[in-house]
């Protein structure tokens, strides 16, 4: 490698975290590049615990960046409005100096689809929405009724804990499909029986196509009552990458290679919910922090490779677990193939409370972990049958 190289990478979750700190730390480039991390907030913020913040059942979510993000990486507060991918820079939000770069690792991250509740819906996929539902339940009265709208993992641990920490409150949980569906029979028959415990109703089969005015008129024509909506379903995305004229999917996100990196400028990988990479590496995953931190860490092998002049390496992930909260008390251990598919064996009750907690706090001790040596995390394959040949170097 003959010159210095700039390397900004945009976003600060999971994903971005862990690319920077393997890159920022890694021994072959020591001395030869310069990590630069652009973020809103200043802070970490670990979405997997947002539900417990606008429960009540956690005080914050926000993890001090110094104690995550590797020392060498610089950390610029502001928000990407738009990237240049010919003049390579990034441009903010707040009219600043855009900011040079010779690689690229897009990290934005997701959000859900809370406009479909109009004015009156809420959500918990950043700290601000989290912390303004917070708010409204401790407002509400007894007997008020708290919709959850999604049947996904999100609405489960959304609405079940509500469920435990407002009591007084009647929450529904409302899905398009079955609730636990794509579980075991053992899995579902478990997460039913807690959930109903807790006193959730379960709506399932039914769509919300909108609401407001207290009440959700659902796709049948029903209309149900509604002090407090919760949208869970579906999700959006940045505009950063289409404001910036970069490939994307239907939904915003960034198209990347089986490599991880934008075949029309293969200086800008993508990492996390943003991204899409192709079916044949990633028909399979789900949008989870067990998917942004091995994209994360794969697109910075592959940066690094670049800058080595090595071949970029095929992306492959695979999972273990889905790992379900219910409550404090409770929670749930689906134990799945490498492409998300349930095996027969799932952990419920305390156990699966005791689990569930453990591999939240794992997250961080993995970003901790690869911020003292880089090349540290490791993480499951993917499904054999999805893996392609290696890609060509460029």
């Amino acid at each position: 490698m003959s010159a210095y190289q700039r390397v900004v990478i945009i976003g600060a979750g999971y994903a971005g975290v862990m690319a920077a700190n393997r890159l920022a730390g890694s021994k072959s480039l020591a001395g030869q590049v310069q990590v630069t991390v652009v973020n809103p907030h200043a802070e970490f913020i670990e979405r997997i615990r947002l539900h417990e913040v606008a429960a009540g059942s956690r005080e914050s979510a926000a993890v001090p960046m110094a104690s995550l993000l590797n020392p060498a990486a610089a950390v610029v507060v502001g928000t990407a409005a738009r990237i240049d991918p010919h003049a390579r820079l990034v441009q903010f939000a707040d009219g600043r100096d855009p900011l040079a770069y010779d690689l690229l690792v897009y990290a934005v991250g997701s959000a859900s689809a809370t406009a479909g509740a109009g004015s009156e819906g809420y959500g918990v996929q950043s700290a601000q929405e989290a912390a303004r539902l917070r708010i409204r339940l401790e407002q509400l009265n007894a007997g008020a009724v708290v919709t959850v709208v999604g049947g996904g993992l999100t609405g489960i641990e959304t609405a079940s804990e509500i469920a435990e920490r407002h009591p007084r409150l009647r929450v529904r949980l409302v899905s398009k499909g079955g609730i636990g569906a794509d579980l075991s029979t053992t899995g579902r028959r478990e997460l039913q029986r807690t959930l109903r415990a807790l006193g959730v109703e379960l709506v399932e089969n039914t769509e919300v196509e909108n609401s407001g005015e207290g009440q959700l008129t659902t796709s049948s024509g029903a209309r149900l009552e509604s002090d407090c909506t919760v949208w869970t379903a579906g999700f959006s995305t940045p505009d950063l990458a289409r404001a910036s004229g970069l490939p994307i999917d239907p939904d915003g996100r960034l198209l990347v290679d089986e490599t991880l990196s934008v075949p029309e400028f293969p200086e800008i990988f993508g990492a996390g919910d943003a991204v899409r990479p192709p079916d044949s590496v990633a028909a399979h995953l789900r949008m989870s922090c067990a998917a942004a931190m091995p994209m994360g860490a794969h697109a910075a092998d592959n940066i690094i490779a670049r800058l080595e002049r090595r071949a970029p390496q095929v992306f492959s992930n695979g999972f273990l677990a889905r790992c379900i909260s219910l409550g404090r008390t409770a929670g749930l251990i689906q134990f799945v193939h490498a492409d998300d598919r349930p095996r027969p064996l799932a952990i419920g009750r305390q156990p699966g409370a005791f689990l569930k907690e453990q591999v939240c706090r794992l997250a961080l001790r993995w970003m901790r972990n690869e911020l003292r040596r880089s090349g540290s995390y490791s993480w499951p394959k993917g499904p054999r049958a999805a893996q392609p040949q290696l890609a060509e170097a460029r």
